[in-house]
């Protein structure tokens, strides 16, 4: 539940939303029963007069919205760790599905309740973006495609496309020639997902090295506990059978290397895999992955939001984090014929 407004502190105390004001602030012009009036209505609504007193004197809530469909917990962590340290809270909006999608930016809510507002991780539509330029404060999309650069639409993240490109040219190099790739199927739920791209890069770093992306390379499996043994099965029916598999993530890749060890194939002499995100269980597991850190970033996107907040300009409108290529134990050259 919101909090509750001035305005409808106001109207519970049968007074203008200047009489509260001026109520909340000490001010004189006000008389105790009325002053009484107000302070009532904010116990019973739960009218933080403290905080709003301070509100109202800066015009700023001191508050940062986060509107996302997925959120991961670290870059969570790094919103977070900025916001508090800076004295704000964070206002959470989930959009799940299209229909909590069409009601947020039909209704808004988000006005007049934060300072600024930080987008994670989905496509934003041409009429988003454009009710997104009419909020009248900063926008920060992270890992968000379809912001524009402009003063305060600010845009931090991984450039997925050249990341992915990356990873297939270094398989190339290992003589790689027939490489699929594994992604999750997704719900039709309104969204486009940021790591989409990465099958985007996949595509054209396959076009840059010449080599050929026959029908059925690119698998999308269900996202549950069969996932591995779907892959694998998938993979299998495949001619020429692939020597390198690229996954959108490491959620991905984890099962699918337990999958080959379970019927018998050696990573990576038999088949190299290669995830993305660095997950700790990647790490532990000595999996092949792109690293990148949402928490460093979510950081920067927490700081720019307060910034852009209080009327300073960033020099930068796009801000691109490095990604690092992390080669260990599941990858190796193409086998021989």
């Amino acid at each position: 539940m919101s909090e509750p407004t001035i305005y409808e502190v106001a109207k519970e105390a049968g007074v203008s939303a200047a009489t509260v004001s001026r109520a909340i602030n000490g001010r004189d012009r006000i008389s105790e029963t009325t002053r009484q009036k107000v302070f009532d209505a904010c116990a019973k609504l739960g009218f933080s007069a403290s905080k709003t007193a301070s509100m109202l004197r800066t015009g700023k809530t001191n508050r940062i919205a986060s509107l996302a469909g997925w959120f991961s917990s670290q870059l969570a962590e790094g919103v977070y760790s900025v916001l508090a340290s800076q004295g704000y809270d964070l206002l959470s909006y989930r959009l799940a599905n299209a229909d909590q999608r069409r009601d947020f930016f039909s209704s808004m809510p988000v006005k007049r309740n934060a300072d600024a507002v930080i987008i994670s991780s989905f496509d934003i539509s041409e009429t988003e973006r454009r009710t997104l330029e009419q909020l009248g404060m900063p926008v920060i999309g992270v890992n968000t495609i379809g912001l524009t650069e402009q003063r305060d639409m600010i845009s931090i993240g991984v450039d997925e496309i050249i990341a992915m490109r990356q990873t297939v040219h270094q398989l190339a190099g290992l003589g790689h020639r027939n490489i699929a790739f594994i992604c999750k199927q997704q719900d039709s739920n309104g969204f486009i997902w940021e790591a989409d791209q990465r099958i985007e890069g996949f595509r054209l770093g396959m076009a840059a090295e010449g080599l050929n992306l026959p029908d059925g390379y690119i698998i999308a499996v269900q996202d549950n506990e069969f996932a591995g043994a779907e892959a694998l099965s998938s993979l299998l029916a495949l001619s020429p059978r692939p020597t390198a598999v690229c996954c959108i993530s490491d959620e991905n890749a984890i099962p699918l290397v337990h999958a080959l060890r379970s019927y018998g194939f050696r990573v990576p002499e038999d088949i190299s895999v290669i995830g993305f995100d660095d997950w700790p269980m990647a790490q532990a597991l000595n999996i092949s992955t792109v690293r990148h850190d949402p928490r460093s970033y979510g950081a920067l996107a927490a700081d720019a939001a307060i910034r852009l907040s209080r009327g300073e300009i960033l020099t930068e409108s796009c801000i691109v984090v490095p990604t690092t290529l992390m080669l260990r134990g599941t990858t190796g050259p193409a086998p021989r014929d």
